[in-house]
């Protein structure tokens, strides 16, 4: 049976990461955090302490990879230190919503820039315009986008590699052509505005705590993705050297590009006018350059989001194929196209549950209710590193995570403040995460009394699964 290869460079993996990590989110948090903090300075800090977060995350990852280089991520590293059930359960929270909800969510978003585009480029008689406001007609769409980068995932690594990497570097060409057109014509004299207080901020320090976390949790949303690279782990070359240097630089690279962004916005504009924004992006750069270059900005999002929508139909089906390997899902999920040397039947599924989701048209309730469940499982994995350094020390680690281990506690410490706070904000949502999340144990012990029976003589243990002797 035909196995995945390792075909991807160190430019590639870079890309990847870049790719994962830039979307949406720095063009919107923005002003929905300045709105919470009424401070400019407070803003660009938090920023940066998400900086840390992201980097001291990076390091524990690329340890992790490095120990066990394959495919499949968090899945993999938390099969290996705890076992199969919470391996199972992030696997089961990426099946459920993690990738397929987040491309769903992307191919919606792209497919309304795109109408806002031609809606505010030509008016309201646009043809184009006119048929994607039918919300069928804007279903179809955005399921054909989706349909259309699922084919060119499977036809092969490569190629869906090569479109990736084009893709990724248009995605920062428009970030840095944003800057530096930006920086050009922004009036360096309110220079004041990167530290101006506005009406509503709070006098009480320790009031502002759960405001900081939760604005911190926010702010982590334009960081998802700084780990992208270990979940192809499996497919990368020469990984003990590779897979840490694409983690890193693509988080440094990626963390760097976001605080320029984010001061290109506040200089470009009254703290007033960008406070509770949503799209900030589009107010920063109407001020910049005006209403007729601010639609092709809204043009620009929508061919970033391509790289989006892109890298995570590449990167989901990676933790299926892991899954599908122990057993832990339809075997067929785990095998390799002998044409394409792709895992073509969990892209399929991706591909399915994705359309599944933007036919429902709840994807991105479903992605706010899961935010939260999605962050528990890289604080338990790096828990796993410091459980693994003091109870496996004779593992190889080519490469080790430095300070040990003061590094991984900064990202455990900063990563429960912030879902602290994201439960007394969103309790609600919370709960409804938390039982998503503990829902998926009744389901994997029904699939481990299946998969016993199924797969005999092979049987599915608490650490994987294994040949009967």
């Amino acid at each position: 049976m035909a196995e995945l290869k390792r075909q991807l460079g160190l430019p590639t993996a870079v890309l990847v990461v870049v790719a994962s990590m830039i979307g949406t989110g720095i063009f919107i948090t923005t002003g929905e955090v300045l709105g919470m903090t009424h401070n400019a300075l407070l803003l660009l800090v938090l920023w940066g302490v998400a900086l840390v977060v992201a980097l001291t995350g990076s390091l524990c990852y690329a340890e992790l990879a490095t120990m066990w280089p394959h495919v499949g991520g968090e899945y993999v590293y938390l099969k290996k230190t705890f076992g199969m059930l919470p391996a199972f359960l992030s696997g089961w929270i990426s099946l459920i919503i993690g990738f397929t909800a987040c491309v769903a969510v992307t191919s919606i978003t792209i497919v309304e820039y795109v109408r806002q585009f031609f809606l505010s480029y030509l008016g309201a008689h646009s043809q184009v315009a006119m048929f994607l406001a039918n919300s069928w007609n804007h279903k179809l769409a955005s399921s054909l986008l989706i349909v259309f980068f699922g084919g060119i995932h499977i036809i092969g690594v490569r190629f869906g590699s090569a479109v990736q990497n084009v893709l990724t570097v248009l995605k920062v060409l428009i970030i840095l052509g944003l800057l530096v057109f930006g920086a050009s014509v922004a009036d360096w004299s309110k220079l004041d505005r990167l530290s101006a207080s506005y009406s509503g901020a709070s006098n009480q320090p320790m009031a502002g705590i759960p405001t900081m976390g939760l604005s911190l949790l926010i702010i982590m949303f334009s960081y998802t993705g700084w780990n992208g690279a270990s979940y192809l782990s499996g497919e990368i070359k020469n990984p003990e050297k590779n897979l840490p240097r694409a983690l890193l630089w693509g988080t440094v690279i990626t963390s760097v590009l976001y605080l320029l962004v984010n001061v290109v916005f506040l200089i470009s504009a009254p703290g007033e006018a960008l406070m509770n924004q949503k799209a900030v992006g589009a107010v920063a750069v109407r001020h910049l350059f005006g209403p007729y270059i601010s639609n092709f900005f809204t043009l620009a999002i929508a061919l970033m989001l391509l790289s989006s929508i892109s890298v995570e139909i590449m990167v989901g089906p990676r933790v299926y194929y892991a899954m599908a390997k122990d057993h832990m899902l339809f075997g067929f999920l785990g095998t390799v196209s002998e044409r394409f040397q792709t895992p073509a039947y969990a892209i399929f599924l991706q591909i399915v549950l994705s359309v599944f989701y933007v036919l429902v048209g709840n994807s991105t309730i479903l992605m706010e209710y899961m935010g939260f469940a999605l962050g528990i499982f890289p604080i338990l994995t790096v828990i796993g590193l410091i459980y693994l350094r003091y109870k496996r020390p004779d593992i190889p680690r080519p490469f080790k995570v430095p300070f040990f281990p003061l590094i991984p506690l900064i990202f455990v410490i900063l990563s429960v403040f912030m879902l602290i706070a994201g439960f007394m904000a969103w309790t609600n949502t919370a709960r409804f995460a938390l039982l998503a999340v503990f829902g998926g144990i009744p389901i994997y012990y029904v699939w481990k009394w299946y998969s016993a029976r199924k797969y005999s003589p092979f049987i599915v243990s608490d650490v994987g699964v294994r040949e009967l002797e």
